[in-house]
């Protein structure tokens, strides 16, 4: 399913901005350039502009605080940094952000909380925070020491640490993150 959002996104019959958003008609091919990538993108999307300042990246809802966060918002929640093996494009890189169980903490959502992690493609991965929390999960805002593109995965994704329990789930890393939502407050015997 969400490779073939993906693809439909990158053929422009499909918008990331929603329905009203959307035309009967497709968008034009992108005209390559110079500098364009030898390469496939491996998230299957072209570029999209990036998060003005004063726009929320990310949304939490379902705890006892709402948030809606921007780029500079998230990132005063914490910061942590990670080398890891990233899955999708087989290479070692850096990723800079913020530990998810921060995030979670500031909207008062406790480790047994289910929570939904909701791609801008409209993936969702459902699980109980603490797996996730115990895997160190990072909501990364920073790649190899840049911004990370939309059609690179960002503005912010969820990675996990090599050798942490979540890092070999692929499923886990919820790419192009833009809300946590809170399936069930508590899981049995909270």
């Amino acid at each position: 399913m969400r490779t073939r959002l993906l693809a439909a996104v990158a053929a422009g019959t499909v918008s990331l901005l929603g329905p009203a958003a959307c035309t009967s008609a497709p968008a034009p091919a992108p005209v390559p350039s110079a500098a364009a990538s030898p390469t496939p993108n491996p998230y299957g999307i072209g570029a999209i502009d990036p998060p003005t300042a004063l726009e929320p990246v990310l949304t939490v809802t379902g705890g006892s605080t709402p948030l809606s966060l921007t780029l500079d918002t998230l990132n005063a929640l914490g910061s942590a940094t990670v080398t890891l093996d990233e899955p999708f494009v087989k290479r070692r890189e850096t990723y800079s952000g913020v530990p998810l169980a921060a995030v979670l903490s500031k909207a008062g959502i406790p480790d047994t909380a289910t929570i939904d992690t909701v791609g801008l493609d409209d993936y969702h991965y459902i699980s109980t925070a603490k797996p996730m929390i115990e895997s160190r999960a990072l909501i990364a805002t920073d790649r190899n020491g840049a911004p990370i593109p939309y059609d690179q995965g960002g503005p912010i994704r969820i990675v996990f640490p090599d050798d942490t329990p979540l890092s070999s789930v692929l499923d886990a890393w919820n790419w192009s993150l833009a809300s946590i939502i809170v399936k069930a407050p508590a899981g049995p015997g909270s």
